[in-house]
Parts: structure tokens; C-alpha cells; sequence
């Protein structure tokens, strides 16, 4: 009895034994398979994390495209808008030039009508017409010798085309427009200057007419009041670097024309 049960106790060592042993290689399975999952995972991980950064790259690279577009749209805006700004002045400045022939026109006018009210009241003071009055003073001026047809008709008309713009002229090199204005009577600070990139506005305002008493023009060729004259340019200048200078009655104005900066592109 004693040899069966001492049979049966190793036999269920035995059968314990296996158990455990495959315990033990189920356990290394299991180790092996977690194992596996957590280099999976790891994997997983490192690319999940080399698409973030390829995607915060690709988001940072958008944003820099953008950048520059806005960038380049906003110069694009303030280059319209300036020469938009240039346009709208060179509307205005002609207006002014308008307005200014207007009121010189009225002046010219106004004197031939003077001069005309002074021929009639000599006729009238004589007995005659202002049309026979001048046909006799010119056929007797003719006869003497002393003049010509134009210049005796002159006499009558008195008044000279109306000089409202200061003389200007323009020299040019291969790097420089030069201009050289005519202003005499006036300070420097009766002068004013606009300079855009193909255009120059110049302004002086001369002395105001001489007030003499019961006194009338017979001969007018000075400029009075307020003049203008805008100079168009045959190239664009660099608008910063102009430089004004007025002495002895002489304004001048030199100004540097725009040269295009080169770029040198690298073969490959």
C-alpha cells in the first residue's frame, strides 16, 4: 500500500512538474507577444510623430508662401495707390492751370477793353469814328516811314500775350535731368517744389501788381500773383535723391534718373 501511494504522490509531481514548466512557456509566449506590441507600438509612435513633423513643417513652409504673397500683395496696393495719388495730382495740377489761363484771359481782357474805352473817348474828343481815327493814324504813320503795318496796329493793341509760367529749361545726360527755371522777384520760400517719379511742379508767387494811382497799363509783360508750370519728364528719376537750389533770381533742380538693379542668376 505503501508503494502505491508513494507511486501515485510522483506521479502527481510529475503531472505538477508539467504544469508548471508549460505555465512557464505560456509565460514567455505571453512575454514575447506583449514584447511584440510594445515595438509595434513604439513604431506606430515614431511615425505618428515623423507625419506631425512633416506636417508642422509643411503648415510652417504654407504660412511662409502666404506671408510673401500678402507681402507682395500690400506693395502691389501701395504702388497703385501712389501712382493713383500721381494721377489724381496731375488732375488737379491741370485744373489749376485752367483756372489760371482763365484768370489771366480775363485780365488780357479786360485791358483791351481799357484800351479800347481810351480809343473811343480820343475819337469822340476829335469828331470821329475809333475806325477812321485809326485809319488815318496809320496811313499818316506809313507815309512818314517810321513803321511797319504790324507794329502800328501794336501801338493800338498795346497789351503783350499774357507770361503767366516762369521760363524752364530741361538738360539731360546719360544720368541726370537738369532743370533751370527763370524766377525772378520772389523768395525761396515764395517757391514750392513736387517732384514725382516723371513729373515736376514748381509754384512761385510773385509780387502783387504796382497800385498807382488813375494809373493803367499800356504795355503788361511782368508776371503778378500766383504762377504754375509742370514739366513732364521722358524717364522715371529717383524721387529721394532730387535735389533744389535758388540763387541770383536761378532755380535749379537736379535730378538723378532711376537705374534698374541687376540680379546674376547662377547656372546649374
Amino acid at each position: 500500500m505503501r508503494n502505491d501511494i508513494s507511486e501515485s504522490t510522483d506521479e502527481i509531481k510529475k503531472k505538477t512538474h508539467k504544469k508548471v514548466e508549460k505555465g512557464k512557456d505560456l509565460s514567455e509566449e505571453r512575454k514575447e507577444e506583449v514584447k511584440d506590441k510594445v515595438d509595434e507600438a513604439k513604431k506606430s509612435a515614431k511615425e505618428t510623430k515623423g507625419d506631425v513633423e512633416k506636417k508642422v513643417e509643411e503648415t510652417k513652409e504654407s504660412a511662409k508662401e502666404t506671408k510673401g504673397d500678402v507681402e507682395k500683395k500690400v506693395e502691389e496696393t501701395k504702388e497703385s495707390a501712389k501712382e493713383m495719388k500721381e494721377d489724381v495730382s496731375s488732375k488737379i495740377e491741370e485744373v489749376k492751370e485752367e483756372e489760371d489761363l482763365e484768370e489771366k484771359w480775363g485780365e488780357f481782357k479786360k485791358e483791351l477793353e481799357e484800351q479800347k474805352a481810351k480809343f473811343e473817348k480820343e475819337s469822340k474828343k476829335e469828331g470821329i469814328t475809333p475806325a477812321e481815327k485809326f485809319f488815318n493814324e496809320l496811313v499818316s504813320k506809313l507815309k512818314e516811314g517810321q513803321v511797319q503795318v504790324d507794329e502800328v496796329i501794336s501801338d493800338y493793341t498795346k497789351t503783350q500775350p499774357v507770361k503767366s509760367k516762369p521760363l524752364v529749361d530741361v538738360l539731360e545726360t546719360n544720368t541726370t535731368i537738369t532743370l533751370i527755371v527763370d524766377i525772378p522777384g520772389v523768395k525761396k520760400d515764395d517757391i514750392d517744389i513736387g517732384i514725382s517719379k516723371n513729373r515736376v511742379e514748381i509754384s512761385a508767387k510773385f509780387k502783387k501788381e504796382p497800385e498807382i494811382e488813375d494809373a493803367e497799363f499800356i504795355q503788361k509783360e511782368r508776371i503778378y500773383g500766383k504762377a504754375n508750370r509742370t514739366i513732364n519728364l521722358s524717364t522715371k528719376i529717383n524721387v529721394k535723391e532730387a535735389k533744389a537750389k535758388y540763387e541770383e533770381c536761378k532755380l535749379t533742380i537736379t535730378l538723378p534718373k532711376v537705374t534698374e538693379d541687376i540680379t546674376k542668376v547662377d547656372i546649374e
